[in-house]
């Protein structure tokens, strides 16, 4: 293959990855519940790992493969803890109107 070729392919690529990326930044905006912005949000960090995995396959550079991980495994553990507080304002918010409804 020509690297012509291939430079026009990680354009094409880059330029869906890009209205993806927007238009997950608009459901993020948008909402309108907060597990739809969580969602949108973990959509883009997965978009983006993909992208720099890409970009170390152009570039020819294997350390950013490494930093792709780091970068997966930050986005798992954000998401994990923005379900696990929203799980537990959840979880007080019923508490709390249990009690209320046995006063």
């Amino acid at each position: 293959m020509s690297s012509d070729f291939l430079g026009n392919v990680f354009i094409l690529y880059f330029t869906v990855l890009s209205v993806i990326i927007i238009l997950c930044l608009i459901r993020a905006i948008k909402g309108p519940r907060f597990t739809d912005r969580i969602v949108a949000i973990n959509v883009i960090g997965t978009i983006s790992t993909a992208a720099i995995c890409l970009i170390s396959v152009y570039i020819k550079e294997e350390f950013l493969t490494d930093v792709s991980l780091v970068y997966a495994l930050l986005n798992f553990l954000a998401v994990v803890i923005l379900s696990r507080v929203v799980a537990f304002e959840q979880s007080e918010k019923k508490n709390s109107k249990t009690k209320e409804d046995k006063k």
